[in-house]
């Protein structure tokens, strides 16, 4: 006779699709008056999946490619097909933004187990005009010092040609000494995509498909501009003009192939990546040590995150739940996985002790950046795929 945790698991295995539809069609009728005082839960486009081992794919897509003008009204079904809009589904491709940093420490993985990269060097030693006290393993774990975003994109786009931007960015110097602080850094991902294609020898996009996505057979994904920008979901109206196959950070899309955003890609593009980070994708094997600098605090007697996760190279481990906010430190916390967020409103989950992936991909920034959000759709989408039920794995 079955016992009564698996007869308990068994009916949420069962209530799980159900649950990742009532998400998808939520976060679409949250998006569906935008106008408000206060940022609310919302998406105007969602794609949500969750795969395991041994268990059938979980997916549900809701919304469209266009859905609100400027101002967060919503265009009108005659408007909407004038744009161009087309309903979500697993092909439609989604702005990723920072979960293309996924990608970006998988391709250093890749070197650092062929020895091509050590963590411990000096990034100086490839990257002339670098800061001397920067060393590898301090822009993989965000202890670099940079500043969180490159500080003028004037003086940046003013810089002509990719090559002069990178050497640009190389330039710029750490206002904290490396080490002692733990401080998110999309400017220390850029001197990493930088560096990484220095020592492979090739632009970031070319490594990034010759070691990662095409082994994993994510096809579709490529950084922006998209082919079709009919295929991708709009993001943010700028200076009047939407956003469509057009990448939204805006530093990344002055750089071009950038490391720290701009990957575009689809639901299964993004389950198969988190494949390789659970440790289902055959195609991409990196050696025990290199997963344990992936799925293992790289953090532990250094500066805190000040948040309820921890920093592995690249990654975030450690996934809170619904209600943590309001728990004890430590409760309603998911230990083992290992991911991350994006600003456009993605999010990529992976439990290597389970094999479960759970991807959410959405446009929470169209029409504009403040009008929508996804964080407590995020921590669901984690208790749907990782929770046992009384909330424990």
């Amino acid at each position: 006779m079955p016992s009564p945790d698996s007869a308990a698991s068994a009916v949420q295995a069962a209530a799980a699709p159900a649950a990742l539809r009532r998400l998808a069609d939520s976060l679409v009728a949250g998006a569906a008056h935008v106008p408000s005082a206060l940022p609310r839960e919302g998406a105007a486009a969602v794609a949500l999946g969750v795969s395991a081992p041994g268990t059938p794919l979980m997916r549900a897509c809701a919304g469209s490619t266009i859905a609100l003008c400027a101002d967060g009204t919503a265009l009108d079904a005659g408007e909407a097909h004038a744009a161009g809009a087309r309903a979500i589904g697993p092909q439609t491709l989604f702005d990723l933004a920072s979960v293309t940093k996924v990608v970006t420490t998988l391709v250093a993985a890749t070197l650092i187990d062929e020895q091509l990269l050590d963590p411990d060097a000096p990034v100086q030693e490839t990257l002339e005009g670098a800061d001397a006290r920067i060393r590898v393993r301090h822009l993989l774990t965000h202890t670099s010092g940079l500043p969180a975003v490159v500080p003028s994109l004037e003086a940046l786009a003013a810089a002509e040609g990719r090559p002069e931007r990178l050497r640009a960015i190389a330039a710029i110097a750490p206002d904290a000494e490396p080490g002692t602080l733990h401080r998110y850094s999309c400017t220390g991902f850029l001197l990493l995509g930088a560096l990484l294609e220095q020592i492979g020898g090739a632009p970031l996009p070319d490594l990034a498909a010759r070691r990662i996505l095409d082994s994993i057979g994510a096809s579709a994904a490529g950084w922006g501009p998209a082919p079709d920008p009919r295929d991708c979901a709009a993001t943010e109206y700028e200076d009047g003009a939407l956003l469509q196959g057009v990448v939204h950070d805006e530093t990344a899309r002055l750089i071009g192939g950038a490391a720290n955003a701009g990957l575009f890609a689809t639901l299964p593009d993004v389950l198969a990546l988190g494949g390789v980070l659970a440790g289902t994708a055959d195609a991409v094997a990196l050696s025990p040590s290199v997963r344990s600098l992936l799925l293992t605090d790289q953090l532990p007697d250094g500066p805190s995150t000040g948040a309820p996760w921890r920093q592995s190279f690249g990654l975030r481990i450690g996934q809170a739940l619904p209600g943590w906010e309001s728990a004890p430190p430590g409760a309603d916390l998911l230990p083992d996985v290992a991911g991350h967020p994006g600003f456009t409103g993605t999010a990529l989950m992976a439990d290597p002790r389970t094999g479960t992936v759970a991807v959410m991909l959405t446009n929470r920034v169209h029409p504009r950046r403040d009008a929508l959000v996804v964080d407590e759709a995020r921590r669901e989408l984690a208790r749907i795929a990782f929770a046992r039920p009384g909330g424990t794995r």
